[in-house]
């Protein structure tokens, strides 16, 4: 594409990534009987990078049902058994969430905006508390290109070379494989507005992104370079920081 982000995919696969989208088939997938609202292929993927990095923390933003939650509670489980690990779920609204997820000893959930300090000093927290290993960061809360700026913003700041970033639901608009355009300013969106103004922060997981064939999260699968580097910001403004 002209942004240089996309990759055009053969037509057969932008033809079932669109089916799947389109049908609602992504609204029913599940992981024991909470809905995760994830393509399969990129939890697959998902597990695989968690197994090859063992993260001692997986921070996803954005809880909803607490499907996902229960899939990486159970993956960092398989990963570390018995030794310390956390899964740290951030949403603004805890009344849609399933049980199991409160129940779940690995899980930590917090009611917070997920770009608010709060939620930025807890990933700290966790970190040094688990014994400082790397961190695997989900985004996949409100999917307008702002919000998801802010997210970028915040956990860039305190992520550290070899750290894992998936931005999700950039599969929406503004690129040739949209599965909805004309939905909007979308997170890729704020991938590409991000990732332009902080090159070198970040390498492209080409690899994992494509290994399915098609994703949710297009350009959205990403390494951290470096730590501790001045973050470059395109919001200046956080409505959510002391929230």
């Amino acid at each position: 594409s002209d942004d240089g982000l996309t990759v055009q995919l053969p037509q057969f696969i932008q033809d079932y990534h669109e089916w799947w989208y389109q049908t609602g088939i992504w609204t029913k997938s599940a992981w024991r009987g909470v809905v995760t609202h994830k393509q399969p292929m990129d939890a697959w993927n998902y597990q695989e990078v968690i197994h090859r990095m063992k993260p001692c923390v997986v921070v996803e933003f954005g809880t909803r049902f607490g499907g996902s939650s229960l899939f990486f509670s159970a993956v960092m489980r398989g990963v570390h058994g018995s030794a310390p690990h956390k899964v740290f779920t951030v949403d603004i609204d805890h009344s849609h969430i399933d049980k199991q997820a409160f129940e779940e000893d690995n899980v930590e959930l917090l009611k917070a905006p997920s770009a608010s300090r709060r939620a930025q000093q807890r990933i700290v927290e966790l970190r040094e508390e688990l014994g400082g290993g790397p961190v695997f960061v989900i985004l996949d809360a409100d999917h307008s290109k702002d919000n998801v700026i802010l997210e970028l913003q915040m956990v860039t700041a305190v992520m550290r070379e070899g750290d894992y970033l998936v931005v999700e639901d950039s599969n929406l608009d503004g690129h040739d494989n949209a599965v909805y355009p004309g939905w909007g300013l979308c997170p890729y969106d704020a991938i590409l507005e991000f990732m332009a103004m902080n090159r070198g922060l970040y390498e492209r997981d080409y690899n994992t992104e494509f290994m399915f064939g098609f994703t949710q999260a297009v350009a959205g699968f990403w390494i951290r370079k470096g730590g501790g580097e001045a973050v470059m910001n395109p919001l200046r403004e956080n409505p959510y920081y002391d929230q």
